[in-house]
């Protein structure tokens, strides 16, 4: 019947506009939550990235300039999401260099190597070979990336990026709540300013 054709699509539309208003303007909601790292009173913010995505090479020193200036009660790390197998070597040298403490050594290095050189820097050993060439010890960079630590770590980010639903990098997370991208927001300045919005708000609700 023509009147049941038309309730339901008045229905759909009604359903579709209360989906809408769950959503925010540049910023989709996670639901259920996700626990912070983040010490009480703070708030989170985290950077999903890959070191052989040319996006992320791009947000990377935006993102820099952004922590420079962020609020006093915000805590902000970068996660290498391992959204698939191929990107897994990448968060291994990410947490084998913070377990010894050079990541400021290697991180703008290799997203450089990777970019503006192409250089192939996808497989365990030539990274292992990428981290001496920039002053670290061999045998320490290999002990990291073999440890059980590291390995804890990429499979904390791995579990991170799932219950973030992520499908895709760069994104940013906050306070384990919302996620936003360039692709969300509309542009990078738009998403920074959706990452201070968010975090006003969640600093308000504190």
């Amino acid at each position: 019947m023509p009147w049941i054709r038309s309730l339901f699509f008045v229905f759909t539309l009604l359903m579709l506009q209360t989906v809408s208003a769950e959503w925010g303007e540049g910023w989709d909601p996670i639901e259920p939550p996700v626990p912070t790292a983040a010490p009480e009173g703070k708030i989170e913010v985290v950077e999903f990235f890959w070191y052989g995505c040319p996006h992320c090479y791009t947000l990377d020193p935006l993102m820099e300039e952004w922590v420079a200036k962020k609020p006093d009660n915000v805590v902000f790390r970068h996660v290498p999401a391992p959204l698939n197998p191929s990107w897994t070597v990448h968060s291994q040298f990410f947490y084998a260099a913070e377990a010894l403490g050079v990541v400021d050594k290697l991180h703008v290095p290799l997203f450089e190597a990777l970019h503006d050189k192409r250089r192939e820097l996808f497989d365990k050993q030539s990274l292992i070979d990428f981290a001496v060439e920039h002053g670290v010890d061999r045998k320490n960079f290999t002990e990291a990336w073999n440890s059980f630590g590291v390995f804890v770590k990429v499979q904390q980010a791995r579990k991170l990026s799932q219950r973030f639903q992520l499908d895709g990098v760069p994104a940013v997370g906050i306070n384990g709540k919302y996620k936003t991208s360039a692709t969300l927001a509309g542009s990078y300045p738009k998403m920074f300013q959706v990452v201070d919005e968010l975090v006003k708000q969640e600093s308000q609700s504190k």
